[in-house]
């Protein structure tokens, strides 16, 4: 399930059209622009007025091949607060990953060196998703400050998620919404970018951010 989930992404575009969309978002939405340069190959950034980022460059994620887009922000909560947010099949296929590696290296304990969201599946408790059906039926939260998620999630962020759920937001998208030491980071695939798609995963992102802002 988890090589099939990759196998939607597509093959790579070069990295210049990957530029273009961004710049082209970027300056729609009043956000700066620039590339950068690493040891990596580099990549591009986004910086937008509200304090939230977004980085494009090669994966820091094994379950994710090649390019990787991530959106960014310190949030300024406590650094010990962990959540984990993905649909159902995205979680599956992690934790099928994270099975077969044990499995295949006959290992007994969680290994250090998997990504923390990968070990999160198995630490952390889920957190129920009241008053979101579509949610409920649909996707996980798991986190170890339950409170936190309560107040982070109130109707509206609620609703935002929904309506994400019910339009753009599908099962086979590899989507990984993450918080740790205060820092909230979407991750998902940086091949092929969609022009529209970016834009309403930035909408999102931006509303999670904010509301994270306000609960720190």
């Amino acid at each position: 399930m988890f090589d099939a989930i990759k196998r939607l992404i597509g093959s790579a575009p070069q990295s210049d059209d990957a530029g273009r969309v961004l710049a082209a978002w970027a300056k729609s939405d009043g956000h700066s622009f620039k590339r950068v340069r690493g040891k990596t190959g580099g990549g591009y950034v986004v910086s937008t007025p509200a304090g939230w980022r977004v980085e494009w460059g090669a994966s820091q994620r094994s379950y994710i091949d090649g390019q990787e887009l991530r959106f960014r922000c310190d949030t300024g909560l406590s650094p010990d607060v962990q959540f984990i947010f993905v649909t159902k099949v995205v979680a599956q296929a992690l934790e099928s990953d994270v099975f077969t590696r044990f499995t295949n290296a006959m290992q007994t304990q969680i290994d250090n060196t998997l990504p923390e969201e990968m070990r999160w599946l198995a630490m952390h408790q889920r957190i129920a998703l009241n008053g979101a059906p579509v949610l409920a039926k649909r996707f996980v939260l798991l986190g170890n400050a339950e409170p936190v998620a309560r107040q982070w999630l109130d109707e509206p962020m609620l609703d935002a998620l929904e309506a994400a759920a019910t339009t753009w937001w599908t099962d086979t998208l590899l989507l990984v919404l993450t918080i740790n030491r205060g820092i909230v980071t979407l991750r998902m695939a940086g091949q092929p970018l969609e022009p529209m798609q970016l834009k309403l995963v930035g909408q999102l992102f931006a509303k999670l951010a904010a509301r994270l802002k306000q609960i720190a």
